[in-house]
């Protein structure tokens, strides 16, 4: 066991480790995590560079001059680990090196949820051991299936696939915004390629063919009673080629040949593994959001392209902001009434934001394809400003008092909660979210 320790841990040696490409959103918040004594859990899907992440956190605290004895990381999902209680590892490294009881030490846990009986474990590592514990997760039902062992003892975060910032930093793109003419090509790669960190790297459909198997089979059948598991991929493509639009689950069961029932279990069961996210209607009316149809957005665009090839780059667009906004902690919805639509909106009844995301050249505000908004604005006449994403169009008009943004969208998706009209938008929402 011992050795397993030593090869997992090299800087109990002086040995240097890999840390790849810094993760700098992550990176930057490591203080706060220091400063609190809660359990910090990182979910997301497979392969999003969860583990990575930790050996940077792992990396920075040695930086921080913490002692390479005080940081221990397990990867719980190696075959000779998994069997092992939590506690009794610990116990080990402390026997290993002779630390006293009271020394607090940094824990890191790697799929966490292949170790016995995690949950109880770690809530008992939490009220009586001197740790800073950091784990990591491929599915949100880990988090469901605690059964309220840990509430009040975690902070839960989610790593997300790379933003289009981080997708360039992988390239070995120059950042300059001095040369901004590149940014519009490499953001037509970003919404082929996606944002998993090895197929930014290496891109390559087997590799993405083998992710999403994997993701399948180890985070959905693998605990899930699916008897046809096979339909997931169907599922998952049906959803693919539709992507943003309006689901029929009616439909679905009867291409599937599904029940209605199971339709909605087997999307809850994608949403899990962080491939599909469901978005509901903006409304003031609570049973209407709940009994409305659908939306449902893939985590990310590599695995659309996996699933029905390339073009759509307007609903590639249209996903990719959705991610942005799921990314920056920003709620949304869609707005519909007919066959008029409006992609999201964001805030409240009383100051809410639209924005339409319409992936092209050129800008006419009569363009029949703005129908949806100019619907909303009769419906909502405090909306104070609109927010439209184009491929290339960059602008601010007003239309009846209400201010215009039309911005392309490799620079919104460049830093969202930066974006001027975003950020003083949800400075004015600071009362209403509270």
């Amino acid at each position: 066991m011992d050795t397993i320790y030593y090869a997992l841990n090299p800087w109990w040696e002086g040995k240097e480790i890999d840390t790849g490409i810094s993760r700098d959103a992550y990176l930057e918040k490591i203080s706060t995590y220091l400063a609190r004594k809660q359990i910090e859990v990182f979910i997301g899907s497979r392969r999003t560079g969860k583990t990575t992440l930790l050996k940077q956190f792992i990396k920075t605290l040695l930086e921080k001059a913490v002692s390479e004895k005080e940081i221990f990381y397990l990867a719980l999902d190696h075959p000779v680990l998994s069997g092992v209680p939590i506690s009794e590892h610990i116990r080990n490294m402390r026997k290993l090196f002779m630390h006293d009881r009271d020394r607090k030490l940094f824990l890191f846990l790697d799929e966490v949820q292949e170790s016995p009986q995690w949950e109880a474990e770690l809530k008992s590592l939490y009220d009586i051991e001197s740790l800073k514990i950091f784990c990591t997760g491929s599915t949100s039902s880990l988090i469901a299936r605690q059964a309220g062992k840990l509430t009040g003892r975690q902070i839960v975060s989610t790593v997300f696939p790379l933003s289009f910032q981080e997708f360039v930093a992988f390239r070995g793109e120059p950042s300059s915004l001095a040369e901004d003419y590149k940014y519009e090509q490499l953001v037509q790669d970003y919404l082929s390629i996606g944002g998993y960190p090895e197929q930014v790297l290496n891109p390559s459909q087997e590799y993405m063919a083998n992710l999403l198997e994997d993701i399948l089979a180890r985070d959905l059948t693998r605990i899930h009673s699916i008897r046809k598991s096979y339909i997931l991929k169907d599922l998952l493509r049906l959803i693919g080629a539709s992507t943003g639009s309006r689901t029929s689950f009616n439909k679905l069961s009867k291409i599937l040949g599904l029940s209605v029932d199971t339709v909605k279990e087997y999307i809850g069961y994608l949403e899990m593994a962080f491939l599909v996210k469901p978005v509901e209607k903006w409304t003031t009316s609570y049973s209407e959001k709940v009994y409305s149809q659908k939306k449902i957005y893939l985590w990310d665009n590599g695995v659309k392209t996996l699933l029905t090839g390339y073009g759509d780059e307007g609903n590639r667009a249209e996903n990719a902001v959705f991610l942005e906004l799921q990314r920056n902690n920003i709620s949304c919805g869609y707005y519909a009434e007919s066959e008029r639509e409006v992609d999201f909106v964001i805030g409240s009844a009383t100051d809410p934001m639209p924005i339409e995301v319409k992936y092209i050249t050129a800008f006419d505000w009569k363009d029949k394809r703005f129908d949806g908004v100019r619907l909303f604005l009769n419906r909502f006449p405090n909306v104070k400003n609109i927010l439209l994403i184009t491929k290339s169009v960059e602008l601010t008009t007003s239309v009846n008092n209400v201010a215009v943004h039309v911005a392309p969208l490799w620079k919104f998706l460049w830093s969202a909660q930066k974006n001027p009209v975003i950020a003083a938008f949800l400075s004015s929402q600071v009362a209403f979210k509270l």
